[in-house]
């Protein structure tokens, strides 16, 4: 599913997008044509971080090591892989992941 957000540090337009893998969801940030970052990140990990909406910045280690960060404020969610940051709505990140994730 592709999510639109907006880069917190150049204000440029991008997209989201959230799809299952083998251990979770892979998360991939866009600008355009371009992918700025792509991270494969626990489901389970990430769905914690957003319901339980702990203050400050958190850090969901993926596949690979590499590092998604995340941030919820109110209802909007920051997010940042390596140099790549996108800011999406809480309700749209949840509706992508919920449409990624196989129901039980």
């Amino acid at each position: 599913m592709v999510i639109d957000a907006v880069s917190q540090s150049s204000g440029a337009e991008r997209t989201v997008t959230v799809e299952a893998a083998g251990a979770g969801v892979v998360l991939a940030i866009r600008e355009r044509e371009a992918e700025l970052a792509r991270v494969e990140v626990p489901a389970d990990e990430l769905m914690t971080v957003l319901t339980d909406r702990p203050e400050g910045l958190q850090v969901v280690v993926g596949s690979e090591k590499r590092v998604l960060e995340v941030e919820v404020r109110r209802n909007e969610v920051l997010l940042a892989a390596g140099t790549a940051d996108a800011a999406v709505g809480l309700d749209d990140l949840m509706d992508a992941l919920a449409a990624a994730l196989p129901s039980d």
